[in-house]
């Protein structure tokens, strides 16, 4: 059955590839491919429009990290980086295709670009999901006409604009991640909105939880949050964790996993 929903889902670097110490390029095969297997089996009983991002995870991090793009013009650096998101990025297209899901990859550094906004060209996406293609984005570099140069892009900034240009369809997002959901005081926070926004924000910044912000270039749990909460109009999102089998599936089929995040 076919409606006019949109699901868009992030499915973290850290599921996908190996983020441990010194790991570099190092893809989880069999984690893709049981994503896949997962997409496949949701899209085989529901005609669903969905659009994918992934994180670059072990593919992108440790070049931003070695060009210290950050704070250097390096665009050796840059080209580099690039080029190791879109192998990811195929390695994640071709077991969709595997599993029979008509998946492309859209390359940001290629496609988008930044001055006062992230402008990702919504009508590409829009035009895949017509003809039944499922868009698969990243995160990436990507050209700042303002710097005049190029900038890291996460895949959380991506959903965030996704989020805005499409405000006005029904969608449902989810963040798929390696932990159970947002974790305040030792226990998985079941809701987060404007009454308990800031407690929970100071909260994280003060635990352990966010301790992978010091090896992640794009910002950890707080920044996802932070910047989830103030793109929200009207939608809901949810981050669960996407490295448990079946959650992946039981997240599209709408079923109530990890935190909720609603909007003002």
């Amino acid at each position: 059955m076919r409606d006019d929903e949109i699901i868009i889902l992030k499915i973290g670097g850290s599921i996908i590839t190996d983020k441990s110490k010194g790991s570099f390029e190092k893809a989880k095969f069999d984690v893709i491919e049981r994503i896949s297997r997962e997409i496949s089996q949701f899209l085989m009983e529901n005609r669903k429009k969905i659009i994918l991002v992934h994180g670059a995870g072990s593919f992108g991090h440790p070049h931003v990290e070695k060009y210290n793009l950050k704070e250097k013009k390096e665009l050796r650096g840059v080209l580099t980086t690039h080029f190791a998101c879109k192998r990811l990025n195929s390695i994640v297209c071709d077991k969709l295709l595997e599993n029979g899901v008509h998946a492309l990859g859209i390359h940001p550094l290629t496609s988008f670009f930044l001055d006062e906004k992230l402008n990702i060209n919504i009508d590409l996406f829009l035009d895949m999901l017509t003809e039944d293609i499922i868009p698969v984005t990243h995160g990436d570099m990507i050209y700042n006409r303002k710097r005049k140069f190029f900038e890291v892009l996460s895949g959380d900034s991506i959903i965030s604009a996704l989020m805005g240009e499409l405000s006005d369809r029904k969608l449902r997002v989810g963040l798929a991640t390696d932990v159970d959901g947002v974790i305040y005081d030792g226990r998985v926070v079941k809701e987060i909105n404007a009454d308990n926004f800031e407690e929970v924000l100071s909260a994280i910044d003060k635990s352990a939880m966010d301790a992978e912000r010091k090896s992640d270039v794009t910002g950890g749990m707080k920044g996802k949050i932070g910047a989830l909460f103030r793109s929200i109009h009207g939608s809901e999102v949810r981050i669960f964790n996407g490295a448990i089998e079946g959650n992946i599936i039981k997240f599209l089929k709408g079923e109530a996993l990890g935190t909720l995040i609603r909007g003002k």
